[in-house]
């Protein structure tokens, strides 16, 4: 599927949708690395981070998480920093996850808050719902991804969960086509409202519809 000898799918649960404000309050994330010519998971870490405000009512209503949750059981915003970074490792890692531009942009938030105030991600990237966007029209979440290709893992909206649930999806995706070298270090976008958050130099941007194979076919 992947010439990468180390896989870091993850997934952020966070305050609001803006990185430069809002913060990660649950990280899941999945380490695979090749063994014997197969991927195998090798590391994982599902852990809750506080935030410094209380959380916004809709935040809860979407993961379930609460303010009691994250004061339980909550590390420190360093502490879930450093935790991710050993996962991380370094720039030859493969970043994945879903609908990664919204990841990726705090990530880099994350990263120049407790660690290089001038960082930059350099790592390949998959957008596993670019794959998805280019091979079936809206719409385009997570549980659609779930759904449509039967994935076991449930889409709860809870950071380990769904990056579970990506992975599974993923695979799937293989099976169906193995194209998926592709979509290394492609974003897709909606064509109706442009790219937000952090650009990568590294990264092509392609508009998507849903179902035109605009990435596939470029």
């Amino acid at each position: 599927m992947l010439i990468h000898d180390r896989i870091l799918l993850f997934d952020f649960e966070t305050t609001g949708l803006y990185a430069d404000r809002d913060q990660i309050i649950e990280i899941g994330a999945i380490v695979l690395e090749r063994v014997d010519g197969k991927y195998k998971i090798t590391d994982e870490m599902s852990a809750l981070v506080m935030a410094d405000r209380p959380l916004p009512l809709k935040i809860t209503e979407i993961t379930k998480i609460t303010d009691e949750m994250l004061l339980r059981d909550g590390l420190s915003q360093e502490e879930a920093f450093h935790q991710f970074f050993k996962m991380y490792q370094d720039d030859r890692t493969l970043l994945v996850a879903y609908n990664i531009q919204f990841d990726l942009s705090f990530l880099t938030q994350f990263f120049k808050k407790f660690w290089d105030r001038n960082f930059q991600i350099t790592n390949d990237i998959l957008d596993v719902m670019a794959v998805y966007k280019d091979r079936h029209p809206y719409p385009h979440r997570l549980d659609q991804a779930v759904e449509t290709y039967q994935v076991d893992v449930p889409n709860t909206h809870r950071a380990l969960d769904d990056i579970k649930a990506t992975l599974e999806a993923l695979k799937k995706m293989s099976l169906e086509k193995d194209n998926i070298e592709k979509y290394i270090n492609v974003i897709g976008y909606n064509h109706k409202y442009g790219v937000s958050g952090v650009r990568l130099p590294h990264v092509k941007y392609i508009a998507q519809k849903g179902g035109r194979r605009e990435i596939e076919y470029s």
